[in-house]
């Protein structure tokens, strides 16, 4: 075989492999999407935005596209963009980079989609940053404000499924900081890890591990500002160490 033929070869079967590579990330990503969104939080989530639209709280071109968006993952043949698969883990975070917002929730909870956020006393507001000096990559971050005294204000990751035979659970995120300003990143009901820590004023990545409990099926991750002064987030990646996604 002459070596024009065996480079042929070799570029064909290149090519072969990254399409087997590729249709495997998206079987890995529509079972994590299954995961992450089964049929009963789908149709509460679209009674909640029939709701809204009652209320008044969405626009009717709005309302349409979230009520879309939903019924295709009711039907199984929504593809979520935000949901990345690496190589080889998944990301569990979906909205990662903070760039699906809620205009219409309050100030002292989530203020993105996919994030669930409360407070606990003192003065916080949370808002969408889009100064560019403030946002590690893309259109926005995620901005956690105190405005008077300090108290606790977070915001956290829906329930996560564990994985099977997975030894921890890696947490990355960037962060930049003013003021005497505290974060605290705990994973909570399911997985045991926390960070406790003041950032500093430029753009730096932190990683939190976290150690799945026995017999948990899911488990969430928190931020937590306690102090003072103001925190960005952004670029918020989980993925798993070991372990195997199965349905």
């Amino acid at each position: 075989m002459s070596f024009r033929w065996l480079l042929l070869a070799g570029v064909l079967l290149a090519i072969a492999c990254t399409m087997l590579v590729r249709a495997d990330e998206k079987a890995d990503k529509a079972v994590l999407a299954k995961s992450l969104w089964p049929k009963e939080r789908i149709e509460a989530a679209l009674a909640a935005v029939e709701k809204q639209r009652a209320d008044g709280l969405l626009s009717e071109p709005s309302f349409k596209k979230r009520q879309a968006m939903l019924r295709a993952r009711l039907a199984g043949t929504f593809e979520p963009q935000a949901l990345a698969v690496a190589d080889p883990p998944l990301n569990f975070i979906q909205n990662g980079g903070f760039e699906q917002i809620n205009k219409n929730s309050g100030k002292k909870r989530s203020r993105w989609l996919w994030w669930g956020g409360w407070d606990w006393g003192g003065d916080y507001e949370n808002a969408w940053e889009d100064r560019p000096a403030y946002v590690h990559s893309g259109q926005y971050s995620a901005r956690i404000t105190c405005t008077g005294k300090k108290g606790r204000i977070g915001i956290m990751t829906p329930g996560l499924p564990a994985i099977p035979g997975a030894t921890e659970y890696t947490f990355t995120f960037w962060a930049k900081g003013e003021g005497d300003n505290m974060l605290f990143v705990n994973f909570e009901e399911g997985a045991r890890g926390e960070m406790r820590q003041k950032i500093g004023p430029e753009w730096k990545q932190y990683t939190v591990k976290g150690t799945p409990e026995p017999g948990k099926p899911t488990y969430n991750v928190y931020f937590y500002s306690i102090g003072e002064g103001t925190i960005w987030l952004d670029d918020v990646t989980l993925v798993p160490v070991g372990g195997k996604l199965d349905e």
